[in-house]
């Protein structure tokens, strides 16, 4: 199979001087849990079953970025610009046709291993974890005041703009 990175995400550096920012990078961490617990190539592999010939985008990484996508809020293909806007992170995004014909592949062929290659990853990420050991997530909203000049744009019904910002413990 002759296409683009068989990795979802890009490799990063964190850093604190404030240069090379850039937005959605907890979704690129999503992202980096299926490179890394094989989910991303489980689905190569599930895919590579349908017979189809993926020229340039790999569809195991497809998936990851809709599924990365859906996390992040989208809900329709086209959704999918806020990954390849962001390129560093998620290197080359497929267009909204190429994300279409994974979908339909998905949804065509019966493919059996999709469901294994979930099974499989899940099961190498519970194995990492401590025996006997729970994992606990806090996850905490916070509104925060903002404004948006969008058309018909209509504060709460507490007479403001606010948006949500999460921060996970």
């Amino acid at each position: 199979m002759k296409v683009h990175d068989s990795r979802a995400t890009q490799p990063m550096r964190v850093t604190t001087d404030g240069k090379n920012l850039v937005s959605h990078a907890g979704t690129a961490l999503l992202s980096e849990l299926a490179d890394r617990t094989g989910l991303t190539e489980g689905m190569s592999f599930a895919m590579s079953a349908c017979g189809i010939n993926w020229h340039t985008h790999n569809p195991g990484v497809v998936l990851t970025h809709l599924a990365v996508a859906m996390a992040d809020g989208a809900d329709c293909l086209a959704d999918m610009a806020s990954l390849r806007e962001q390129a560093e992170l998620f290197g080359p995004v497929a267009s909204i046709a190429t994300a279409w014909r994974a979908v339909e592949a998905t949804s065509v062929f019966e493919l059996g291993a999709i469901p294994q290659a979930i099974a499989t990853a899940r099961a190498k990420v519970w194995k990492a974890a401590p025996p006997g050991e729970s994992l606990v997530l806090d996850f905490d909203a916070t509104l925060v005041n903002a404004y948006s000049e969008k058309q018909d744009a209509t504060p709460t019904y507490k007479g403001s703009t606010r948006s949500t910002g999460e921060s996970g413990f």
